[in-house]
């Protein structure tokens, strides 16, 4: 799909981010007023804005975003979310005992949302390899990070079964999963592709620079099997790890719970701290056993708020206290 840029998209999207932010800090009266013009106006945003890009302004950066991706309307529901991510990276940067730059892997990259974190909270000391499977999507990324001259932008499929064919299924709201295929559909050929490893796709980048040191994964379910193709990558490296950690999801993906912390405990990884998915700090765990897993799982099925936990993994425990400790601190802050 080719999409463009149109004046009446962006009107309505920035009309549709008016009237949220309306709903939730306004009087009462301009609180209703505000959802219940939204109600009658979404379907006429979703037409008006369908095939099209809009600029957003997110994490101090303009980025160009399909119009339907939900990023925007989350941050004014939940300003705090993904807000872990960018206290990863300044507790890791903290903690670096080089003068070197820092490097991240973001597998899942989307539209570069993820430089867009880290360059807010630590501005110019990352190199990135940004990997992304939709290829529009991958190119906003390039697009929005094109005067950034430390950022990669690689379209691939990533996963274990190397030379494996799978297809993108899209989920209406520009966040598409893969999921595997035995044949290409007529038609549809740019949704296809082939799984290479993450150690085939990410190596070289690390090479470079003789280090790694964080991989943030988001792939809709997929997060272990992607960070089981970088065991070569996890095992040279031992970067920190930032991955969604959606038990419903590997459930239907016929994946235990716990299969990707065994995963990682045996490469070294016994640290891990939890945060909701609205970014909020939950727990940190030291060598987690299947029945507490088993236990958080449960609270993601509640049908409450917690869909997911996004996780934090590092081999260092001194690492993953520091994360705690700010995140602690940033949410009394937030509370003042």
């Amino acid at each position: 799909m080719n999409r463009s840029p149109s004046y009446w998209a962006q009107a309505a999207f920035d009309i549709a981010n008016r009237l949220r932010s309306w709903s939730s800090h306004s009087s009462p009266i301009v609180r209703f007023s505000a959802r219940a013009t939204n109600k009658f106006a979404r379907p006429i945003f979703k037409i008006v804005g369908a095939n099209h890009t809009v600029v957003a302004h997110l994490y101090d950066h303009s980025l160009v975003t399909p119009t339907e991706h939900p990023l925007a309307p989350t941050l004014q529901a939940f300003p705090q979310f993904n807000r872990p991510l960018g206290l990863a990276i300044s507790v890791i940067a903290t903690s670096s005992d080089s003068t070197s730059e820092l490097t991240v892997i973001d597998v899942g990259a989307n539209i570069g949302d993820t430089v867009a974190i880290v360059e807010q909270q630590q501005p110019d000391v990352c190199s990135y390899l940004c990997i992304e499977a939709d290829k529009d999507l991958a190119e906003l990324c390039r697009l929005n990070h094109k005067n950034n001259s430390r950022v990669q932008v690689k379209q691939c499929f990533i996963g274990e079964e190397e030379g494996s064919l799978v297809r993108l299924e899209d989920d209406g709201r520009a966040n598409p999963s893969t999921k595997s295929a035995t044949e290409v559909t007529s038609g549809e050929e740019s949704a296809y592709g082939r799984l290479v490893r993450l150690d085939s796709a990410a190596t070289p980048f690390a090479e470079t620079y003789g280090r790694l040191d964080l991989i943030k994964v988001d792939t809709e379910g997929y997060d272990f099997s992607v960070l089981r193709s970088g065991s070569a990558l996890l095992r040279n490296y031992s970067p920190s790890l930032y991955f969604e950690w959606f038990p419903r999801l590997l459930t239907g993906l016929n994946e235990e719970v716990w299969d990707g912390f065994e995963y990682l405990e045996h490469l070294g990884y016994r640290y891990f701290v939890f945060f909701t998915n609205q970014g909020d700090y939950y727990c940190k765990i030291v060598t987690p056993d299947r029945l507490l897993l088993c236990s958080l799982a449960a609270v993601t099925n509640r049908g409450g708020q917690i869909e997911y936990f996004d996780v934090f993994a590092s081999t260092s425990e001194e690492i993953c206290n520091h994360l705690v400790e700010l995140s602690i601190s940033a949410e009394d802050k937030a509370k003042i």
